[in-house]
């Protein structure tokens, strides 16, 4: 006899289960089997089939159908039902060749049937057969079960489309992905992909997925599932086009991935890149990408864009004095209130489109925006604008009356004014940048002018920054050059109206541009830190200048040489002054150091720097008193000996005026500390006699003297010194 094809994944000696009631042909059977080289186990009844079944584990089973104690129907119907007998090939052996028992053969699970009597040479080739499927079927559901199980653990699942005739399949892990249920929709549709589609991405998706089908190409699309619990999560879909060989038809093979994970962090990384991690606001990076695309829509329609640039002014005094916790909590604070005033809730959009790799709309972000440019300064950009109207102003101000309340930390109130730049795009075409630059320029404008003010962009400001930068460059080269000279202006005794000191003022003899005022380089000397040099060259100028009059016997007067907040943060400033007296030779109580609140604030050491000053003899004044925020209190903390009654308080001033108050005030609490008190900007005989009456001890102004040069001050002295009517014009 011929042995058995040796088939790969079958044991050598395949087993068959032979249930026959007939012991003839029971016995027959078997023989033939053995003889092509089969293990046979044979039983005569239904009963103990599956017991056999789950005991031997039988390649393939030759059921009759007709059994004397249960019908073999009934018997594949069991088996069937069983684990192990699920995938067993069941070939049914029945004398009765009626379609209806075929047909329930079949119903019942059978694999084949096989009709009597038997072609035994026959029926070896049909188990042969049989054994050769089962074990390419074993090998193909393991596989499937392999992919399935692949495909889970990668979120990953696949379907196929059939674009001819329209036969539409996807596999369950498609089902999980997207959270569908069979018995609820029709998975046979394509259309099936559409329904969990997130609202916001259902026409971008089936427009791109149509196209692949419609032109038979691959492609890539990424979108989001919206589930039944209204979370969300991010599909990446590629299509790819099949061909079959047989019936030349098109397939489109679609596989499905759950990215989410992914594109969570992609989404965070762009959030990262676009928006402020404090506050959560757009970043510039966002605000040029909507710039980019406004200004050009705003001036296709007759309009503009207007940003204003919101800066909080003195800021740096919370994070100084509180912590930069407190800074934070303003700047949170801040936020909200912004947010009431602007609509700008399309943000979160917007990066939602960029994470599905979609084109985002401008639509998506609205017609104005909120953002965070720098540590404390914010952007609001109002698109489509008029610039004639009074929309972006009337905005500007709602932005100041935001701070009119106090912002809150750990139970206390602190209050913040803030300074505001408006700019708007000009007709034609206005980059990002430079609209941004525009604010900005108008932002330090209004700071300058004395900051809690709103204030217009023009096109003098960028001449007015030319110059900046001018003298920032000619600065470097001028004190080598020699171009700054020193002029003094004399301080004189309201009781009997004797020189009582000089306060040395410099200027600047530019070569080219001639005489730069102070208010133009003083500023720019400070920001770039050429203050200190000037500084040091001043005191040391008007040391030795004071030494010279001294030996020359025509005064013997303290002068007084100003200080900015620089040259405190330098360190030196002790160094400085003892370097300075001792270069001149000038006896320290002949030397007086005037400087603002704002100097002595910007120093936490500035207390001891100035009572170490103080022992070596020199005395100090506090400048511009009144315009700060909190001057009373400076009297008392710091070792002060002269206060200095800004000109503004003295300006116009009668004695029954608010200012007449102030002054008096003034000198009588300084007064009671032991404090000189010098009145500034004296310039008429009115202003001198209510100064008088206010009990101030000196008076500095164009009055008596404007700041003259070393050899006009020597002459002015030997005139005075020897004209009586001069000296008593006190009287």
């Amino acid at each position: 006899m011929e042995a058995l094809d040796v088939v790969e994944g079958l044991p050598e000696r395949p087993t068959v289960l032979v249930v026959e009631d007939n012991p003839v042909e029971r016995q027959l059977i078997g023989k033939i089997l053995r003889n092509f080289d089969f293990e046979v186990i044979a039983v005569d009844c239904g009963e103990v089939v599956l017991d056999t079944v789950v005991n031997y584990q039988p390649d393939l089973i030759l059921l009759d159908a007709l059994l004397p104690d249960i019908d073999g129907f009934e018997v594949c119907l069991h088996l069937r039902a069983h684990p192990k007998g699920v995938y067993i090939p069941i070939i049914m052996l029945t004398g009765l060749d009626d379609v209806s028992s075929i047909n329930r053969a079949y119903e019942v699970g059978a694999t084949d049937f096989f009709t009597k009597p038997i072609n035994h040479s026959l029926l070896v080739h049909r188990i042969r057969y049989l054994l050769r499927a089962r074990v390419i079927m074993d090998q193909l559901r393991l596989s499937k079960q392999s992919l399935a199980s692949a495909q889970q653990a990668a979120r990953l699942g696949h379907w196929e489309l059939d674009v001819e005739k329209n036969r539409f399949h996807l596999s369950e892990e498609v089902l999980h992905l997207y959270r569908v249920q069979e018995d609820e929709q029709d998975t046979s549709d394509i259309n099936v992909l559409y329904t969990k589609c997130h609202p916001d991405d259902v026409m971008y998706f089936e427009r791109l997925l149509s196209a692949s089908i419609r032109e038979l190409k691959e492609a890539r699309i990424e979108h989001r599932i919206l589930l039944d619990d209204n979370s969300t999560r991010y599909i990446e879909l590629h299509t790819t086009v099949l061909s079959d060989q047989g019936d030349g038809s098109n397939h489109i093979l679609g596989i499905s991935i759950d990215v989410t994970e992914r594109k969570e962090s992609e989404r965070e990384i762009l959030r990262l890149a676009y928006c402020d991690r404090l506050t959560g606001l757009p970043n510039r990076s966002l605000m040029e990408l909507y710039l980019d695309q406004s200004i050009p829509r705003s001036h296709a329609n007759g309009s503009s864009v207007a940003i204003l640039s919101i800066d909080l002014d003195l800021f740096n005094r919370i994070n100084n004095s509180m912590g930069h916790s407190a800074g934070d909590a303003v700047l949170q604070q801040l936020t909200e209130r912004l947010g009431k005033l602007v609509n700008s809730t399309g943000v979160s959009q917007y990066l939602d489109r960029l994470s599905v790799s979609q084109e985002p709309s401008l639509d998506d972000l609205g017609k104005q925006m909120l953002g965070r440019l720098a540590a404390d300064t914010f952007v609001i950009i109002l698109s489509e604008v008029d610039r004639n109207g009074a929309e972006a102003m009337r905005f500007a101000n709602l932005v100041k009356r935001t701070f009119e309340s106090p912002f809150i930390y750990r139970g206390q109130e602190l209050f913040v004014s803030a300074s505001v730049g408006l700019a708007y795009s000009e007709s034609g075409s206005s980059l990002a940048e430079t609209l941004l630059q525009h604010a900005d320029l108008a932002l330090h404008e209004a700071k300058t002018q004395g900051r809690n003010r709103v204030k217009e962009y023009s096109g003098e400001l960028v001449s007015k920054v030319s110059t900046h930068l001018s003298i920032q460059s000619d600065l470097r080269k001028a004190i080598a050059n020699g171009e700054f000279q020193l002029v003094y202006q004399p301080k004189v005794s309201t009781k009997d109206g004797s020189v009582k000191g000089f306060e040395a003022l410099v200027r600047w003899i530019h070569p080219v541009k001639g005489v730069i005022p102070p208010d133009q380089f003083i500023s720019v000397a400070e920001e770039t830190g050429q203050i200190v040099e000037l500084g040091q060259w001043v005191l040391n100028t008007a040391c030795k200048q004071n030494k010279q009059w001294r030996d020359q016997k025509l005064i013997d007067v303290v002068m007084a040489v100003n200080v900015s907040a620089r040259q405190f943060k330098e360190g030196n400033l002790i160094e400085v002054v003892e370097s300075a007296l001792g270069q001149s030779g000038l006896p320290g109580n002949k030397l007086e150091l005037e400087m603002t609140e704002g100097v002595l604030m910007s120093d936490p050491d500035s207390e001891q720097v100035i009572a170490e000053l103080r022992d070596r003899g020199v005395s100090i004044a506090l400048d511009d008193f009144g315009t700060g925020y909190s001057s009373l209190s400076y009297i008392t903390r710091f070792p002060i000996d002269t206060i200095k009654i800004d000109r503004c308080f003295v300006q116009d001033i009668s004695i029954t005026s608010e200012k007449a108050a102030v002054v008096s005030a003034v000198s009588n609490l300084s007064h009671s500390l032991s404090l000189n008190v010098v009145a500034e900007g004296v310039e008429t005989e009115t202003e001198l006699d209510v100064i008088k009456q206010l009990h101030c001890d000196e008076v500095q102004g164009y009055y008596f003297c404007r700041p003259m040069a070393a050899a006009d001050i020597s002459e002015w002295l030997i005139n005075r010194n020897s004209s009586p009517k001069v000296a008593n014009k006190m009287h």
